[in-house]
């Protein structure tokens, strides 16, 4: 199940007390701190949650399905989510 960025404000607010547009303020600036934090450490650790981590993609082939013509793709940057032990003990 998918959850939009208002599914979750609407979470926080009802979990919280908290009105929707302080709810929103949070997530906003919490996904602004993950941004530009990664951007300067490549590695933010939340305890008893997990570890954000930039990882590189590196340089490939990749080919349209329709005519098979082959194109690189450039090497990339993306965002891992390794989860702490005990998230994935509530998950299992």
């Amino acid at each position: 199940m998918s959850k939009t960025k208002s599914d979750i404000v609407e979470d926080i607010a009802l979990g919280t007390n908290l009105s929707k547009k302080l709810s929103q303020d949070l997530l906003e600036y919490f996904i602004f701190f993950l941004k530009n934090n990664l951007k300067k450490n490549n590695l933010i650790k939340i305890s008893n949650f997990g570890t954000f981590e930039v990882k590189t993609t590196p340089s490939r082939i990749g080919r349209n399905p329709k005519t098979k013509e082959e194109f690189k793709i450039s090497e990339r940057n993306r965002i891992t989510l390794n989860t702490s032990k005990k998230i994935k003990n509530i998950l299992n």
